[in-house]
């Protein structure tokens, strides 16, 4: 009886063993991703060799900031430090590749929650552009919007980046001296909710090899455009989570999946996709850490 009455004790101390393992896991496994993950910055240094890369950008620095999504899950201090690690990298170029702010209608409750009113969304977009005001580059910082700045107001967000002093382009091209060489940096609109006009955004566009932003990665299966180019994108926010042998679980949509992140090469261009640094609804990241990407371009 005295054996019963122990093994029911040790089963019983065992339980609430496991039980508060448990407990602190399952703590352990939610405070990550919602408040350690999603602030865990990491600059990934991406170095390309192109076969008719002017001299003049041999050695030239780009960094991609892009899918900031300024929220109330995505602080401004947060941005203001994603900025200056950006900052402290010296760059030559900065490219910026849109969703500033979050606002959309296509999350729930709790996801609106997370948006706020329209007067608060405009408070955030001025926010951004305080931001990224204290953003320095050599030659310029460059912009185009995504779909969740045309969701909100387009206007809106394209004024507040320029009064920062960015160069917001939208289906065209703006030509910058780089080391007496010119250079064609061309923005194009969200493909998902204004459509691109790639023959209007190329116009007078033939230099040997051009910086092309644009939101959504999914235009890529329509680029044909011959030479060198750098084309720079997000939208995906890698998934936001990248299970093992799974990858993400949810993009934007089933076309993006084989854009989710990285490097993809057409021809003698070259795509990047960042994992961009902010959060949407649900504002977690898991296995897909927020990035800055610095690319170092070499001549061949």
């Amino acid at each position: 009886m005295k054996a019963t009455q122990n093994n029911a004790r040790i089963s019983r101390r065992t339980f609430f063993k496991r039980a508060g393992y448990a407990t602190v896991g399952a703590a352990i496994g939610s405070v990550y991703p919602v408040f350690i993950e999603p602030r865990r910055v990491e600059i990934n240094h991406i170095h390309l060799t192109f076969p008719s890369l002017p001299r003049a950008f041999d050695g030239l620095t780009i960094a991609h900031l892009t899918d900031l999504h300024r929220s109330r899950a995505v602080s401004a201090e947060y941005l203001a430090h994603c900025v200056e690690l950006i900052n402290t990298q010296k760059p030559d170029l900065i490219a910026l590749t849109g969703d500033y702010i979050t606002f959309s209608n296509h999350f729930g409750p709790p996801g609106r929650l997370l948006i706020g009113s329209r007067k608060t969304v405009a408070n955030f977009a001025h926010d951004i552009a305080r931001i990224l005001a204290q953003a320095r580059a050599t030659f310029g910082v460059y912009a185009t919007l995504g779909n969740h700045d045309v969701w909100f107001d387009p206007t809106l967000i394209s004024n507040c980046l320029q009064q920062a002093g960015i160069h917001v382009l939208r289906d065209e091209s703006v030509t910058t001296t780089v080391n007496g060489a010119p250079l064609a940096i061309v923005g194009l609109r969200d493909m998902w909710t204004e459509g691109v006009h790639l023959t209007y955004a190329l116009a007078g566009v033939n230099a040997s090899f051009n910086l092309v932003l644009m939101h959504n990665p999914s235009l890529f299966d329509r680029w044909t455009l011959p030479g060198n180019h750098l084309i720079l994108a997000g939208h995906t926010h890698g998934g936001q989570v990248n299970l093992p042998f799974i990858g993400p679980p949810i993009l934007p949509s089933n076309s993006l999946r084989k854009y989710a992140q990285g490097l993809f090469q057409r021809g003698d261009s070259y795509m990047y996709v960042s994992r961009g640094v902010g959060v949407i609804y649900p504002p977690i990241r898991f296995n897909c850490r927020p990035e800055i990407a610095i690319f170092h371009l070499h001549s061949a």
